[in-house]
């Protein structure tokens, strides 16, 4: 089975504003690139995959693509659901891929032995929801979109549904390095107490003083 990773990005500039009360907006331009670029070494260094694509138009896409020697492709959508359709055409088109794994930028704790307990006995669909089973956090789909794409947020039940609508039996896996997708203050002190040391995630927060401002945070603002 050929299966590429897609990974979304929508540029660092303006992203995250969700944590704008802990972080200045060039802390979350910094922070956006760390994670993305612990995501892409995860799963580069996979060897359950046959490639990784960088999905984006933003002009930071090449360069990071090249530092990672992977593919980037650059849609036309206008949501984030188009997009992953489009870069499944791609790959499918393009590499030959049987299947892609829809991986979003925001979740720096995976690494290689996530992706392939994910894989691990794919067939078909399989959802891997956040730690709260709303949203979808990766997106295994074999052959390359053979489910509609819903991606609002709150789309793992969705996801759940269209699979079933389909005649597919889609089968969930839920791993704690993938339920943690950084939108808030909250999920972002997680990630600072469980992120490797060696991560750009963990050595960015550090690095700047984020990880000591997030521990003297009051409880309001780091939970919920």
């Amino acid at each position: 089975m050929s299966i590429w990773a897609l990974v979304p990005f929508k540029g660092a500039k303006g992203a995250k504003r969700r944590i704008g009360k802990a972080l200045t907006a060039a802390e979350r331009e910094g922070l956006v690139l760390a994670m993305l670029r612990d995501v892409i070494c995860a799963l580069a260094e996979s060897d359950v995959l046959a490639g990784v694509l960088l999905v984006s138009r933003d002009e930071a896409a090449p360069g990071l693509a090249r530092e990672f020697g992977i593919d980037v492709f650059a849609d036309s959508a206008s949501d984030l659901s188009g997009a992953v359709a489009e870069a499944s055409d791609h790959v499918r088109t393009r590499f030959g891929a049987s299947g892609t794994l829809f991986v979003p930028g925001d979740v720096p704790l995976i690494r290689a032995t996530d992706i392939a307990a994910v894989l691990d006995g794919h067939a078909q669909v399989t959802l891997v929801p956040d730690a709260v089973d709303i949203g979808t956090n990766a997106f295994a789909c074999s052959p390359p979109n053979a489910v509609e794409y819903l991606f609002d947020g709150k789309s793992f039940k969705p996801h759940y549904a269209a699979a079933e609508r389909t005649g597919l039996a889609p089968r969930v896996v839920r791993r704690a390095a993938f339920g943690i997708d950084v939108d808030t203050i909250a999920e972002l002190a997680v990630v600072a107490e469980r992120a490797r040391p060696e991560t750009r995630t963990a050595a960015f927060l550090r690095n700047t003083g984020i990880a000591e401002r997030l521990a003297a945070c009051p409880p309001s603002l780091t939970k919920g």
